[in-house]
């Protein structure tokens, strides 16, 4: 779908074709989508994928349910669209003939010197109409505008489901993330503890310095300080949540504080070709429709260089008493029609004409970027999802190969082959793999949650809970 710009009724609309990434050649696939079988080519629209629930945690459904019914930008911008609508019934009527109903009474007393001397009335009742004609499209193009910045303020409410999915997924996944690096700190705690107690024996023995024992303790002091650091991040985290729902503070900590529900990695993630990308990505619907706005109104600025036409006319009664305005004699009518036509301005309208064109080049550049800007954040939301994967896989042989050693050295230790230090060391080697695999599993959960988020993925959903 390129863009072109062509002129109706005297002002310019925007005509859409074929667009393209560059906006000149067509893009067929991502550059970096992998070659393998982890990327499946959506045949769904991407914006109504809920892909959030491919994590399999009921926990994390649950909540962006909750959000998206209760968030307050969401309320907001529900608002401006109703807002932005009454706008646009209120333009559309502006092209329709008016009619006014008047009734007036009037007193008059003339002086003795005029040689009259006497007081009058007069009462009437009328009804008059006025109709701009839109010869020069003037109207339509103000309608046009209203209808594009309605739909300017749903790509903008749009926008904020991404946003609130995307954060209330990237939280969620941080709760958990920082849950599971504290059980592995636990763990490496109880082997520290083990070790602590053997370096004292040892120390009384002379096998071991006092030195040696203190080292041993000061890492288990940083582990346990670690930890309280991290049950803080979690409580801030869980906070955070509640913001976004509109919860009141600790609603979301009494839901899944203790959850025992887990995050499950997708088999496959639904993509779509990057034109698809272009068509939902809410903050490119804002930018096409601004520019749509900004063309119409250069049809508006364009038509007030012309003559406007117009009618106009009356009907009603009128009488000296009230109760003469049934008579027949009481009628009167009357109609006009009017052109107004500007001669000489200084070239004020022109000079606006051209001011309007410059704000609709302008807005075709904001769109242009945005258009550059969503194929770029989505090429590297791919590059960062497969450079985790990649380092996942690497560290999947090495994590085998320590548990073999952990058992190895267990079967040694039972022998009396190795002395209990060189148990504790395998365990130690093995966790500190199991918290590197922890920490790449999580950045590819936020890995995929970023590339749905940059795809406009989800926005079109309505569950249950929402009434937008």
């Amino acid at each position: 779908m390129s863009l072109g710009l062509c002129c109706v009724n005297s002002g310019c609309a925007l005509k859409t074709e074929k667009f393209s990434a560059s906006i000149d050649q067509p893009l067929i696939d991502w550059v970096n989508l992998e070659k393998k079988q982890n990327y499946q080519i959506s045949t769904m629209d991407i914006s109504r994928l809920e892909w959030w629930k491919s994590f399999e945690d009921p926990d994390l459904v649950n909540l962006i349910e909750q959000g998206l019914a209760s968030n307050y930008d969401i309320a907001q911008a529900t608002n401006r669209i109703r807002q932005a609508q009454e706008k646009l019934n209120s333009v559309r009527v502006n092209k329709n003939p008016s009619v006014d109903a008047k009734i007036n009474s009037s007193k008059a007393t003339s002086s003795e010197e005029s040689g009259l001397g006497r007081t009058s009335s007069l009462i009437s009742t009328q009804f008059q109409t006025s109709w701009e004609i839109d010869l020069f499209g003037k109207f339509k193009r103000d309608t046009d505008a209203a209808e594009a910045n309605v739909q300017l303020e749903v790509a903008s409410m749009n926008g904020i489901k991404v946003k609130v999915i995307s954060t209330i997924v990237e939280s969620y996944i941080t709760f958990r993330a920082t849950t599971e690096e504290i059980k592995l700190n636990q763990e490496a705690a109880d082997y520290l503890r083990e070790f602590v107690k053997l370096a004292e024996l040892e120390a009384q023995v002379g096998l071991k310095s006092i030195k040696e024992v203190q080292t041993a303790k000061i890492q288990l002091s940083n582990l346990e300080i670690n930890n309280t650091e991290q049950e803080t991040r979690i409580k801030e985290t869980l906070l955070a949540i509640d913001l976004i729902l509109g919860a009141n503070p600790g609603t979301t900590s009494n839901k899944i504080a203790h959850s025992k529900t887990a995050l499950t990695l997708p088999k496959e993630i639904a993509i779509s070709i990057p034109a698809k990308t272009i068509l939902q990505r809410p903050d490119i619907q804002e930018a096409l429709n601004g520019l749509k706005i900004e063309a119409a109104k250069v049809g508006v600025a364009e038509a007030q260089r012309y003559p406007t036409f117009s009618l106009s006319g009356s009907i009603g009664l009128e009488a000296l008493a009230i109760n003469s305005l049934g008579n027949s004699g009481a009628n009167f009518s009357s109609i006009q029609a009017g052109l107004l036509a500007p001669i000489f301005n200084s070239g004020a309208l022109k000079a606006n004409v051209n001011a309007q064109i410059a704000n609709r080049d302008v807005a075709l550049e904001i769109y242009r970027k945005s258009v550059a800007n969503g194929l770029n954040e989505t090429e590297q939301a791919l590059l960062n999802l497969n450079s985790v994967r990649e380092r996942l896989k690497t560290i999947k042989p090495a994590l085998q190969f320590s548990r073999n050693h952990v058992e190895l050295t267990n079967s040694q230790y039972a022998v009396g082959l190795v002395s209990f230090r060189e148990v504790l060391k395998s365990r130690e080697e093995l966790n500190s793999l199991k918290q590197k695999q922890s920490s790449l599993m999580f950045d590819e959960f936020q890995g995929i949650t970023q590339l749905y988020k940059v795809l406009g993925g989800g926005w079109a959903y309505k569950s249950d809970k929402t009434n937008i």
